[in-house]
């Protein structure tokens, strides 16, 4: 019996479409998804940073000319240090730090303008109590020196309130005996433009002063400048 030609063309197409139907093979995988790349966006352009934002730091002095006039050699300020009294400052008291950003920081409060006519430029504030509310001088906004009459702070040679006038001299050897207008005593050690200023009484310190060292010892010595 002869088939006839569309029964030949159906039975055809029915074994094309098994052969091609295979179930048992597996799906292909799907198509992995793009992976985001990671991209750090740089700060802008100018921006300041930590250190200029707030004077800190401990390249040429901030305070070039002094009260008096007179002009500072421009070398660094000595390291500070959280825990210790340094010529270049205490803590975040730095020698030629600004007002404004100590202030704020919240780490001066109302700063007093010195109402003396020779004392034009001049602030006097107080700091904080976590570093022993030392009192702070400014001139034209910058700290130009700080006072500390704390037992509970020492320099970072250890000396304090109480240390004698012996033992000042032997932590700090390369000093000099200065005298107020009155013969009372210190001892100044200085750091190129900077030094610390211990006041004695009966032969003991009394209060330490740390600052530009021109204008500590004169206004210390004659009783000039605020």
């Amino acid at each position: 019996m002869r088939l006839r030609p569309i029964a030949v063309l159906a039975t055809a197409v029915l074994l094309l479409t098994a052969c091609g139907d295979d179930s048992d093979d597996p799906a292909p995988p799907p198509a992995a998804a793009p992976v985001a790349s990671a991209e750090v966006s740089a700060p802008p352009a100018g921006a300041p940073d930590a250190e200029s934002q707030t004077g800190t730091g401990t390249g040429k002095p901030e305070i070039v000319t002094n009260p008096d006039g007179t002009i500072n050699s421009g070398g660094p300020r000595p390291a500070t240090s959280e825990s210790a009294l340094t010529a270049g400052g205490f803590g975040p008291y730095k020698i030629g730090v600004t007002q404004k950003a100590l202030a704020s920081s919240g780490l001066v409060g109302k700063v007093a303008s010195i109402k003396s006519g020779n004392c034009t430029g001049y602030g006097t504030g107080k700091g904080i109590g976590k570093y022993d509310s030392p009192a702070l001088v400014f001139f034209k906004g910058r700290l130009l020196r700080l006072t500390v009459t704390s037992k509970d702070v020492a320099t970072d040679k250890g000396v304090k309130l109480g240390t004698t006038m012996k033992d000042v001299q032997a932590k700090y050897p390369a000093g000099k005996q200065i005298d107020d207008w009155t013969g009372r005593g210190a001892w100044l050690a200085t750091v190129g433009d900077f030094g610390l200023l211990f006041a004695m009484r009966d032969g003991k310190v009394s209060e330490i002063e740390a600052g530009m060292a021109e204008p500590m010892q004169f206004r210390y010595t004659d009783n000039q400048g605020c």
